[in-house]
């Protein structure tokens, strides 16, 4: 009998103290990753679409389409990370960085192509929306942290075992 009562206030104490904005923060978080890695993948399979559109080119060199296929590869390959391991995180980040680098050289020839353009602009879209949802999944996180070190949302956290969670390196 007595337990309802002490449930209802223990209820309504942790209500007050940001279990609410713990699960709202965590499903931002959650969101945000999740539609960075979508982007992601979308970029290296448009980049096969790049890869057939440019192989004619003779502007082109060999090994920048060679390295723009391995790239491309590796990024497939990598399962979806989990943001919280920091050594998948960072190996993703590697293989994205390496399609970044695969694919400049091989976008500048293709800008140059009045019928690959419209190619080139979905590549153009596609990392403005990478860069959109890094912002998103920065700021979720830091919310997060921020949150953690704040009193009284602190004692939820502690209560919960809740950790703080790295950032993605290199980004504001």
């Amino acid at each position: 009998m007595l337990r309802w009562p002490i449930f209802l206030l223990l209820a309504a104490l942790l209500g007050g103290c940001g279990w609410q904005d713990y699960r709202q923060l965590a499903a931002e978080r959650q969101s945000a990753w999740q539609r960075l890695q979508s982007l992601q993948v979308q970029r290296a399979r448009l980049a096969l679409n790049l890869l057939s559109s440019t192989r004619a080119l003779p502007t082109v060199p060999s090994a920048a389409l060679a390295q723009l296929e391995r790239a491309r590869q590796q990024i497939l390959v990598l399962p979806a990370s989990n943001p919280d391991d920091l050594a998948q995180l960072q190996d993703a980040l590697e293989a994205h960085g390496a399609l970044t680098q695969a694919l400049a050289p091989v976008l500048a020839q293709a800008r140059l192509q009045a019928g690959l353009l419209p190619l080139v602009q979905q590549f153009e879209a596609l990392d403005s929306g990478i860069r959109v949802a890094q912002q998103r999944y920065q700021l979720a996180t830091r919310q997060h942290n921020q949150l953690l070190a704040s009193f009284p949302s602190s004692l939820t956290a502690r209560v919960q075992g809740l950790q703080p969670h790295a950032l993605l390196p290199g980004l504001p």
